[in-house]
């Protein structure tokens, strides 16, 4: 981008609420927020810091090592597990006081386990969940302020530790967690920084677990080790960028970086549920910034694809949680898809999605296991 194109990007945070808002209405279905699914847990082995024994007692006998493991696994569920799914929820009425309850008694537990998990992921973890916590919130000042925290956590760790890949992903979560509070607080110029650098180290973890020859992804057969991982995060990073272009009112830089991200998932023929879906979000991004410059007819053509890919998806999946996102996906895209095909034509109209694949989607079996 260019130095005048990052200039003077600065706009109100009551503007940036309601383009945001606008963005949403188009399909009701993307948002610079939702990033990959939740990176912030260690990898398959990965071991994770067990909170201090206050008694201080001598070295416990195998029982209580596993009564130790049991309660680390349970703060393990309660703080990443139902404590992230309760913070996305914690616009909801029914859930706001409870989350705010929980931040409040995280924070405790960060301050008090500062000498036990200070050097270590584990503290990172805490950081980037307070963090991300406070940014359901909307209370973006301090969600920032917990993003920065979480980076000095990440800086506090050994050398060996900060280039592990596990842990370059939760620096990631943090300069794109951040990024959205720039976004929703106004700051365009650091919120399109933090993205860019989001999507730099995004790539870089994409490129070091892809194949040097051959498909990313064999057409048979397993698929190999952090690959859907990485390219989930970068697809997530290449919408956030764009759409958040899209808001800083640069339509040509939004519309190169969607392309990129679509070409990059389109060269990879298959995809893995995960994949498939921020493939579906990219699309979704590029019909909603065609939607802003007034382009009906390359609209009508993204969001009629991405319709397509949720149905393909939907069959492809016997995870119901997925297959929950998609049949949401879906049911917002097929109306405007077919309002758009009989506005562009109304004399014959010829609708994108046929009324075969207009059928609700819980009508359509899983594939079997």
């Amino acid at each position: 981008m260019t130095d005048m194109k990052m200039k003077g990007i600065q706009i109100s945070a009551r503007r940036v609420a309601a383009v945001v808002a606008g963005v949403t209405a188009m399909v009701g279905l993307n948002s610079c927020e939702e990033k990959a699914p939740d990176e912030t847990k260690p990898a398959a082995g990965a071991q994770t810091v067990k909170p201090a024994d206050e008694s201080a007692a001598p070295a416990p006998a195998p029982a209580q090592a596993t009564a130790d493991d049991a309660r680390a696994a349970l703060l393990e569920a309660l703080i990443y597990d139902l404590g992230r799914c309760a913070s996305e929820n914690a616009r909801h009425p029914e859930l706001n006081a409870a989350v705010r309850n929980m931040l409040e008694l995280l924070e405790k537990y960060y301050e008090q386990s500062k000498e036990t998990t200070t050097g270590t992921p584990e503290r990172v973890r805490l950081a980037l969940r307070l963090a991300d916590t406070t940014r359901e919130l909307t209370a973006w000042t301090r969600a920032c302020a917990f993003y920065d925290e979480a980076a000095a956590a990440f800086e506090a760790m050994p050398q060996e530790l900060r280039d592990r890949t596990e842990n370059k992903r939760l620096l990631s979560s943090i300069l794109n967690g951040k990024a959205f509070c720039m976004m929703s607080s106004g700051n365009m110029d650091e919120a399109i920084k933090l993205y860019s650098d989001g999507l730099a180290l995004d790539n870089e973890l994409y490129t070091t677990v892809v194949p040097t020859e051959g498909p990313v992804i064999p057409e048979q057969g397993e698929v190999p080790p952090g690959v859907s991982q990485a390219a989930t995060a970068v697809f997530s990073s290449y919408r956030c960028l764009g759409e958040c272009q899209m808001l800083a009112d640069d339509p040509e830089e939004a519309r190169e970086t969607l392309k990129t991200g679509i070409a990059l998932a389109e060269e990879i023929r298959r995809l893995t549920p995960e994949m498939h879906m921020q493939y579906i979000r990219l699309l979704v991004a590029m019909g909603n910034l065609e939607s802003r410059c007034g382009n009906e007819s390359e609209v009508l053509r993204y969001w009629a694809r991405a319709a397509e890919m949720c149905r393909a998806l939907y069959s492809a999946t016997n995870d119901q949680a997925m297959r929950f996102r998609v049949e949401q996906a879906f049911s917002k895209l097929v109306p405007n898809v077919q309002a758009l095909s009989k506005k562009l034509n109304p004399a014959n109209p010829e609708p994108s999605v046929s009324q075969q694949e207009q059928a609700p989607l819980e009508q359509q079996p899983a594939p079997q296991p």
